[in-house]
């Protein structure tokens, strides 16, 4: 026997494990029967390759058995099985690793609900140590020609011992010494109920002995070795007709493979015999898993893979688009071959077929959901929205499916709305677009008056609040035209190359030239007027700032009671979308502005007096160099000289007013 210590910080680690990733102490079981349908499975695919793997030994199963007096409960299972070396690696991995580092990283997956490290066998294995005092694993594998003994009471140290006996190929066997606060689940009854309630749906029949129904006295009488029943259902829920299906069971299998104990959001249940055959059930969630981490992209997703009756992967991302992960389930299909490698399935045609069918599925669930259940939509939006809007990377095929059932917020009520209900409230806007643009769309509608063009309001900022102070909304509160607000980082790509839905352009209110009503004649020359008295004022404004900053300064008396504000001139970069391709160090060219005056706001008329009666003036240069600063600071820019920019508030404060 050979016994190892454990390092300082492993009784922290498993303290962590045991009362911070798991909060149901329940769940023991399904994690060790979860561990043995895996060991079950591995022996399957090594036997694909391998005919002489499993020898005479075909029959798979796993046996869980209760010894009520003595409080121990035997999880075993004839899968693949473990070598003395992977005992140790497997089983004490934080004994080899028990370090700072790793409890911080533990301890920060549990502040961050990062719940990565589950779903690894040696995370699922520790979940014993809730329960039990002591645990015990024996094991052979066909690689070993000895079986070996590992135990550990969890706190001090564990042990690796050869074992005499038990010569069959391959078998696991764990060992729990349930401790006293736990020692109700060391009952058949109460197994039995886990097994149910958690793992009904492996593929492994679970096997418990029969109730034994005798009195005590016969059972004194005589001993008598109850046989095995099956406790759970063997014949997976997906090849079952949906007529045989209850919710409740849908819900429970829903849960068995998310450990989400919340309702799914919708199902999906589909027997398809076509030119590709597949079976498959599929679930959307409602609410946030913690288990699921869909923030990184590139982890694993996508519903496990079984082809004629064998789990070939368990996350099968070639089925499912990436803005598509948070969908859960099982696929099964017989037209592909046992021995399929990932490789392989990175170029299948069909998977490809499968992939199609299942994006346009969901696309048609989820839209019937915002249908008939809108309140369990805008929740599950509100969790999955910023997912679902990395399709315009990967899917602008399905773009106007796909922005037909997603949510967007209006500024004004706050509420969340889809781009067809925009519409429908939204005024026509003939005269939304620019003078060149008002001319493209007049021919297109050749010359039908009852067809008039409708636009879809937005601006891109980091919060509602930032949206809230922009100058632009001035002339759309004044006309009751409500703005889609867009604070998601994506949205900036997004309206990058989204640009229309169903003949309306989206327009953003910051970088478009937008009147909402036509100016009469008088109005016109009036603003040309204005424009071309102030032309050596504006040049002297745009060589203070900065020739490199500013393109042109124009007039735009719809800024409330802004003093001017800065707009991006048309094909250049959204401000919002430079401030996050900065924020990634990425290259970005330096952007010129334009600069809008609002020929309303007293301070104009100040400039345009003190220009006319010293062009040289140090007062007009301070009012333009803090008049720029300021909308820099409404569009939450930051600026280059704060301190410049206090001064000049201050001397305005002490010189300039009053």
């Amino acid at each position: 026997m050979s016994k190892h210590n454990f390092e300082a910080e492993t009784g922290r680690i498993l303290e962590l494990l045991t009362h911070s990733i798991y909060s149901n102490k329940e769940i023991f079981l399904r994690e060790l029967v979860s561990n043995a349908s895996d060991a079950i499975d591995k022996a399957r695919l090594k036997a694909l390759t391998d005919t002489t793997f499993l020898w005479d030994d075909i029959d798979f199963k796993i046996i869980v058995e209760a010894d009520e007096e003595k409080n121990i409960v035997t999880i075993s299972d004839n899968g693949i099985g473990m070598t003395k070396d992977e005992l140790v690696s497997h089983l004490w991995i934080i004994a080899k690793s028990g370090t700072k580092e790793f409890v911080e990283k533990l301890q920060k997956a549990k502040e961050d609900w990062d719940h990565n490290l589950i779903g690894q066998f040696w995370v699922w294995f520790y979940s014993s140590f809730m329960v039990a005092d002591k645990v015990e694993v024996f094991s052979k594998s066909p690689l070993d020609t000895k079986a070996y003994k590992w135990s550990s009471d969890g706190k001090s140290q564990y042990s690796v011992e050869e074992m005499q006996g038990e010569n069959f190929p391959r078998w696991t066997r764990v060992v729990l010494y349930i401790d006293e606060a736990n020692k109700e689940l060391a009952h058949d009854w109460k197994l039995k109920e886990l097994i149910k309630k958690y793992s009904n749906y492996v593929w492994v029949p679970i096997m418990m002995r029969e109730y034994d129904s005798r009195t005590a006295e016969e059972k004194q009488k005589e001993e008598k070795v109850m046989p095995f029943e099956q406790i759970n259902e063997t014949k997976p829920i997906w090849k079952k007709t949906k007529n045989d299906i209850t919710p409740e069971e849908y819900k429970a299998f829903y849960q068995s493979i998310t450990f989400d104990w919340n309702d799914p959001l919708f199902t999906i249940h589909n027997n398809v015999e076509w030119m590709v055959s597949y079976k498959s059930i599929l679930f959307a969630p409602k609410e946030v898993n913690m288990y699921k981490n869909l923030s990184d992209p590139h982890l694993e997703y996508g519903p496990k893979l079984y082809v004629q009756n064998v789990l070939i992967l368990e996350n099968a991302k070639e089925l499912l688009p990436i803005w598509l992960r948070f969908v859960s389930g099982v696929i099964e299909t017989n037209d592909l071959p046992l021995n399929i490698s990932r490789e392989m399935l990175q170029d299948n045609s069909t998977l490809d077929k499968i992939k199609k069918w299942i994006t346009k599925k969901v696309i048609s669930e989820l839209w019937n959901t915002l249908k008939n259940n809108r309140d369990d939509y805008v929740k599950f939006w509100s969790n999955y929205g910023k997912v679902i809007k990395e399709w315009i990377h990967y899917e602008y095929d399905l773009k106007t499916e796909i922005a037909g059932v997603s949510l967007f917020k209006w500024i004004n009520t706050g509420e969340l709305i889809t781009l067809d209900e925009y519409l429908e409230k939204a005024p026509n806007s003939p005269h939304s677009v620019s003078p060149k643009g008002r001319e493209e769309a007049t021919e297109s509608v050749d010359n039908d008056e009852n067809k008039k063009e409708k636009s879809i309001y937005y601006i891109i900022a980091k919060s509602e609040s930032e949206a809230l102070a922009s100058p632009y909304l001035a002339q759309f509160r004044e006309k009751n035209i409500d703005v889609l607000v867009l604070t998601d980082p994506i949205d900036s790509f997004l309206v990058q190359w989204f640009t229309e839905y169903k003949d309306a352009k989206l327009v953003s209110i910051t970088s478009n030239d937008i009147e909402l009503e036509e100016k009469t004649e008088e109005q016109k020359k009036e603003k040309e007027e204005k424009q071309k008295n102030m032309k050596w004022l504006f040049e002297l404004i745009k060589n203070t700032i900065w020739e490199e900053k500013i393109e042109e300064v124009v007039l735009n008396d719809n800024l409330w009671n802004s003093l001017w504000a800065l707009k991006t001139p048309k094909n250049w970069i959204d401000p919002q979308l430079e401030k996050m391709m900065r924020a990634m160090w990425q290259e970005v060219p330096t952007q010129k502005r334009i600069l809008e005056l609002n020929s309303k706001n007293k301070l104009v008329e100040s400039m345009k007096n003190e220009f006319d009666a010293d062009l040289k003036s140090t007062k007009l240069t301070d009012i333009i160099n803090y008049a720029y600063m300021q909308a820099i600071l409404l569009e939450w820019w930051e600026l280059e000289n704060p301190a410049e920019f206090v001064n000049l508030t201050n001397k305005f404060a002490s010189e300039y007013i009053g």
